[in-house]
């Protein structure tokens, strides 16, 4: 039975490194948050290069597999699926998407709804446990800049919920990429305490990454990314983690085994 275990621990070390040595591979990714990342970009102001969708891009919305673009709406999915398509073409590309409108963090917090929904979302795309996560990306935090109380404590609920999402994925070194919050809108007094926390988050806590929304174009409302906005909020996310990924195939092979083997022993 020892034996059985190692040999099936191998393969799986041997299946995982498969796409970082640059053999064909699956990438998962969830994509979480709020409004900014349901999005408001309009479908109709895409340009051309974007109104195909990806034919090694998986994209699951609202339960169901969806074709990217294909209603009036559309978040940073849409020019991220296009980035790594292209970084990756003999990649597959599975991108779940789970989002809220007005959340605020502690309603995705382990037990709340949020959460707990995110979660079964995963379990009904695959059928069964869901695969390592590759990669997640939030954009959230809005909510939290509306009032002093959410603000001072923004950093510490988003690193609980974190450490949580890694233990309760399996993935515990999924590259969690954060998206700068920014609203502009009077509304959002706090927003420099919820930056903050951000920041403190991206040096605390491992494997992470903020991405900034400077010069990201908005709506009028201030708050909300257009088209332009989203197309690029999409492109920075997609290169962070395309960075990311060139990096590991720096890394020597040994090391890379170790890190996997260390991995897959956690999770089994």
């Amino acid at each position: 039975m020892k034996h059985t275990k190692y040999i099936t621990l191998l393969l799986l070390v041997f299946a995982s490194l498969s796409s970082t040595l640059g053999w064909a591979g699956q990438h998962v990714y969830l994509m979480a948050g709020q409004s900014n990342m349901m999005g408001l970009g309009n479908s109709r102001q895409l340009p051309s290069g974007y109104r195909q969708h990806p034919k090694n891009v998986t994209f699951i919305y609202q339960g169901r597999v969806q074709t990217l673009g294909r209603y009036s709406r559309f978040g940073p999915e849409l020019s991220f699926a296009h980035q790594v398509s292209r970084a990756f073409p003999n990649d597959q590309h599975t991108i779940i998407k789970f989002a809220a409108t007005g959340s605020h963090i502690q309603q995705w917090l382990p037990g709340q709804h949020y959460y707990r929904s995110m979660l079964r979302q995963l379990e009904l795309s695959f059928q069964q446990t869901p695969p390592r996560i590759d990669a997640i990306f939030w954009m959230q935090g809005e909510s939290d800049a509306k009032n002093s109380f959410r603000a001072s404590r923004y950093a510490g609920k988003l690193s609980r919920f974190i450490h949580s999402l890694r233990r309760d994925i399996r993935s515990p070194h999924s590259l969690f990429i954060m998206g700068q919050v920014n609203p502009q809108s009077h509304g959002y007094p706090m927003v420099n305490v919820v930056q903050k926390g951000q920041q403190t988050v991206n040096q605390q806590v491992h494997n992470t990454q903020l991405i900034s929304s400077h010069g990201l174009q908005k709506r009028f409302d201030k708050i909300h990314y257009n088209t332009q906005g989203q197309l690029e909020l999409g492109r920075r996310f997609a290169a962070a983690y395309i960075n990311h990924q060139r990096n590991i195939h720096k890394q020597p092979l040994q090391a890379r085994l170790r890190a996997e083997i260390l991995s897959l022993l956690r999770r089994h």
